[in-house]
């Protein structure tokens, strides 16, 4: 041996347990970022997946009322506009009438009509909790029977409809084969459409639409 002082070979126990603490606090940073950010993406898509959904089923009950049928008195044609709903608490539980946006239920029909009855029910889910289910069904004229049920929603909170007819006068419920409204559609109608959405947040959306056929002339 020489008598020199050997090199310092590899580290010290303390200065381990350091590298390992800080390489723990650097992942921990990481990770927390990367879940923060993962479940902003993931809540911001719920967001928007609802948002899309209660758009477009607004959007189809609007279209299916604006183009609402009564029939035609000289072809002897005659048909009913109802709505129905609950009293406390409010909420529209049918919505029936004759209509003639129907294009993409061509197929479903058999193209044996160019309109057919479409129906909105609100129906409480099974499983006990405050949402309800929304279906349109749609049959054929002359039909009691649908040949499409679609479920447009399983997390509705709230469907409202209120009617207006010429006079300015409004209304819960409507029935083209009472006296009052005998033979009429409304000349508006308004609707409120709530859901929910996978983080139990809701979304509310309005619209109304102008019956094109006012009543039977």
């Amino acid at each position: 041996m020489d008598g020199r002082p050997l090199g310092r070979q590899g580290f010290t126990l303390i200065e381990l347990l350091l590298a390992v603490g800080l390489s723990a606090l650097m992942v921990g940073v990481v990770m927390g970022t990367y879940l923060g950010i993962r479940n902003g993406v993931a809540e911001s898509l719920v967001y928007h997946e609802a948002e899309v959904e209660g758009v477009l089923m607004s959007r189809r009950i609007l279209l299916d009322i604006e183009s609402a049928y009564l029939g035609n008195p000289a072809s002897q044609e005659r048909f009913y506009f109802e709505g129905m709903a609950t009293k406390i608490p409010w909420q529209t539980t049918r919505l029936s009438f004759v209509t003639t946006a129907v294009s993409e239920d061509a197929e479903t029909l058999k193209g044996i009509a160019d309109m057919g009855r479409v129906t909105y029910r609100l129906v409480p889910e099974g499983n006990g909790g405050e949402t309800y289910e929304l279906y349109r069904d749609v049959a054929p004229l002359g039909s009691r029977y649908p040949v499409k049920k679609e479920l447009l929603s399983d997390r509705v909170r709230e469907f409202r409809v209120v009617y207006e007819d010429r006079n300015h006068h409004f209304s819960r419920e409507w029935n083209s084969r009472g006296a009052q409204w005998k033979d009429r559609l409304p000349t508006l109608v308004r609707i409120e459409l709530t859901v929910e959405d996978e983080k139990g947040k809701r979304h509310t959306f309005r619209g109304q639409a102008h019956p094109e056929q006012d009543w039977m002339e």
